[in-house]
């Protein structure tokens, strides 16, 4: 079984997908809250996390800059642990843009649109 640390501040966004994951049988998803003082490098790094799945979005504490500057910090302690980034491309499509360059610059292991189904972002996750 994958530990998969869910890191979002949609908390019905987070519940579902945490709920997903588990009925999967693949992984034993751990949801953080999101907030200014989450330490979620050194969470990730406690927890054991194989994959760290964060939401990237407008709110302060998952904007693109803070999302990636986690994403490297998570790296530094964990070289292992997958990096996969979640956000919206309908309603914030410059978000989306700039989380498909992270993926491209080699910032983060994949991303999904928030669009995408429940068993296709099962499938992918386990395929990383």
């Amino acid at each position: 079984m994958n530990n998969i640390v869910v890191s979002m501040s949609n908390k019905l966004l987070a519940e579902a997908i945490t709920k997903m994951l588990a009925d999967s049988g693949d992984f034993r998803p751990i949801c953080l809250e999101v907030n200014k003082k989450t330490d979620l490098p050194n969470q990730c790094e406690m927890l054991s996390a194989e994959t760290l799945l964060s939401e990237v979005s407008y709110a302060s504490c998952t904007t693109v800059e803070k999302r990636i500057a986690e994403a490297k910090a998570v790296r530094e302690k964990m070289p292992k642990c997958k990096i996969v980034f979640l956000c919206d491309e309908n309603s914030a499509p410059d978000i989306a843009r700039q989380v498909m360059l992270a993926k491209k610059d080699g910032l983060i292991d994949a991303f999904f649109f928030s669009s995408v189904t429940a068993k296709y972002l099962v499938a992918a996750l386990s395929a990383l």
